[in-house]
């Protein structure tokens, strides 16, 4: 495991007693921990915290060494994981990444996951999204492709955070809260 890992997943684990259990925790790599998912969150009102606990240049192996202290310690209602595009010369990234969902069913049984494709085109994000749909079950696993085009960055990430904003909720989105979106 990369030393940078270790010493991120350490830092987050002391925060971990701040975390509210019952709430959303979203596991990832670079493109989670530079999403500005914070300064968006701010401009909603969710009724639910949101816990970023992605790492820049995580792969799935290093994952899974690192779940308990990064997710399974906050005890999440629903977990978000963005995983992948650290392991395109992992031939095995698939097969871990399977073993880590197992890992998070086993652990928190009550928790609904949901798994982000990858973002970038080509033929291993390709291949890598078509291989973690079919780890969902559409019960308690469910698959998110994100919206992959857009005008600016800012505008993809806007675009990105309402697609995923509708399942942080926990209860029927108010007409209010679809100006709010709207806004963004």
């Amino acid at each position: 495991m990369k030393e940078y890992v270790r010493a991120k997943a350490d830092a987050m684990k002391k925060i971990n007693d701040l975390a509210l259990p019952g709430e959303i925790v979203i596991f990832g790599s670079t493109y989670m921990s530079e999403f500005p998912i914070y300064e968006l969150i701010n401009k909603c009102k969710l009724e639910n915290a949101v816990y970023n606990r992605s790492i820049k240049g995580l792969t799935v192996k290093e994952a899974i060494e690192i779940l308990d202290d990064c997710v399974v310690d906050i005890h999440p209602s629903k977990v978000f994981i963005a995983l992948g595009e650290e392991d395109e010369s992992d031939p095995d990234a698939v097969f871990a990444y399977g073993c880590l969902i197992s890992t998070l069913r086993q652990k928190l049984p009550g928790a609904m996951i949901y798994l982000i494709g990858l973002t970038n085109e080509g033929l291993f994000a390709e291949g890598f999204n078509k291989n973690i749909l079919s780890l969902c079950d559409n019960k308690k696993v469910k698959y998110i492709d994100l919206v992959k085009k857009s005008a600016s960055e800012n505008a993809l990430f806007k675009a990105q955070f309402k697609q995923l904003s509708c399942f942080f909720r926990t209860r029927s989105i108010a007409m209010s809260d679809v100006f709010s979106l709207a806004s963004l």
